[in-house]
């Protein structure tokens, strides 16, 4: 399961702060425990966990960082995929948005045109900026892309043995890695309803709901449940984790692919991930699709190469932007009233003729934008910039977090400034939402930061060490 050489961290990981190595001096001894214990006064735990609680961003920075700032030494090299870690995390931000803004204005769920919407807002191309819908399938292509790029280079590489070792690995932290901190999440939101601090539904599909223990706990069976195919379900404790089970499920079908089709012709593998792709398209599986996707885009990426010749790599780069531009135009497919919005009118007589359709073009739309993405340097490095990387290191945390913090300290700052400064009128309802959307916002970003160091780098830590206890030596069964 662990064999020595496999790497240690892949690439999903790799900016997770490192555990310290096995063997390293511990700053407390376990047999000394009980005495560090009564040594440690309340004034010293207090200051430790006000540190704790500041910012990553904040931290203070060590002296090979400085010595190397000082020396004007070149920064570390980001790895192949490290941008889309950049992409995650904005996703994240447009999905927390979204949650964020479909209630007090409902309207951004309708398109530009649409009756009498005319707001700026509401426009292609300005309105990504709360296409969380759309931002969910971009999760799905990236995570199907970096799930299976390292095991792809090692396929052509013909390593197998580091492929299979490294597959092997990953495949049994994925649970733990997914459903660990998305429980906690949970947890979180069902002592706020216990609390009274939030509120939990009447009705749960029609019956009545009664908020109990037993339904918390059939909320986890159902939020880690990736036997069911339906993409979504009420999720009455954290309405936003249904993607959790769906990612998983989606891991495990590029884990099956990367094993059974390991050891074909780059052709083969090609031809049969897009005749699944389709079939999982046709039979309205646009989850599953996206993660094929996302490992077909990553053997792109590795098998094709940019001209050298001048001319026919400017040819190359307009296409490429072309097609993102045409997938951020699909990305901001609106939800209601979309066959009757201009400029996605045409969806109307093109198959799927279903409301299956507004999922269907934003997949299209994701994957037409995340694949030029990975041949453009140049937008690459938008999402290399410390403000997305960021983002990127608390893109989870911040999924799992947002939507409690929507319903608790976000719904009181909204209600407070309506009422102090008004929601009668256009500009009183306005005003009162920027400003409790200015005061919200770095709160929702400090929690998420707390959550990442607190609970999300912890799972992940867990998982490799409960990794490395079940793992059986070798020559042994």
């Amino acid at each position: 399961m662990y064999l020595p050489g496999h790497p240690a961290r892949e690439d999903e990981e790799s900016l997770l702060p490192l555990s310290p190595p096995e063997g390293s001096p511990r700053t407390r001894s376990p047999s000394r425990w009980g005495k560090s214990f009564h040594s440690v006064s309340l004034q010293a735990t207090f200051w430790q966990c006000l540190a704790f609680m500041r910012p990553s961003f904040l931290g203070k920075r060590s002296p090979a960082s400085d010595s190397s700032e000082k020396t004007n030494a070149p920064s570390r090299k980001p790895h192949s995929t490290e941008y889309l870690d950049g992409v995650r995390g904005v996703a994240s931000l447009i999905v927390f948005i979204l949650h964020w803004t479909h209630i007090p204005y409902p309207s951004v769920n309708s398109g530009w045109g649409y009756k009498d919407h005319t707001s700026l807002w509401l426009l292609p191309f300005i309105r990504i900026i709360y296409s969380g819908a759309a931002m969910v399938s971009v999760f799905f292509v990236v995570s199907g892309f970096v799930l299976s790029h390292r095991f792809i280079q090692r396929m052509h590489r013909r390593e197998y043995t580091e492929l299979f070792s490294g597959l092997t690995s990953l495949t049994f932290r994925r649970a733990i890695r997914l459903f660990l901190p998305a429980f906690a999440s949970s947890t979180m939101a069902f002592i706020c309803a216990c609390l009274g601090i939030i509120n939990v539904p009447k009705k749960v599909d029609g019956k009545p709901f009664e908020h109990s223990l037993s339904s918390y706990l059939e909320y986890l069976d159902m939020e880690s449940n990736p036997w069911d195919w339906t993409a979504d379900f009420s999720g009455f404790y954290n309405p936003q984790l249904w993607s959790i089970a769906v990612e998983f499920r989606g891991s495990m079908v590029v884990f099956l692919l990367l094993v059974g089709l390991a050891k074909t012709r780059t052709a083969v593998r090609l031809a049969v991930e897009g005749v699944i792709m389709a079939h999982c398209f046709g039979h309205k599986r646009w989850d599953v699709a996206l993660f094929i996707a996302g490992m077909t885009l990553a053997e792109l990426e590795v098998l094709l190469k940019k001209p050298k010749n001048s001319t026919a790599r400017k040819l190359v780069n307009a296409l490429l932007i072309l097609t993102m531009i045409l997938g951020l135009f699909l990305c901001g497919y609106p939800r209601d009233h979309n066959t009757e919005t201009p400029g996605y009118m045409w969806s109307k007589y093109v198959w799927p003729f279903t409301a299956y359709r507004r999922r269907f073009w934003l997949a299209i739309g994701a994957m037409l934008f995340v694949g030029p993405v990975a041949f453009l340097p140049s937008v690459q490095s938008v999402f290399l910039t410390r403000p997305a990387r960021y983002l990127g290191r608390i893109s989870f945390a911040l999924y799992l977090v947002h939507g409690l913090g929507n319903r608790t300290i976000g719904k009181w700052l909204l209600n407070t400034c309506w009422a102090l400064i008004g929601e009668e009128g256009l500009w009183p309802y306005a005003i009162s939402f920027v400003v409790s959307t200015t005061l919200y916002f770095p709160i929702v970003l400090w929690a998420s930061d707390v959550f990442w160091r607190g609970v999300d780098v912890p799972s992940t830590n867990f998982a490799r060490w409960f990794e490395k206890r079940c793992a059986a030596p070798e020559g042994v069964r």
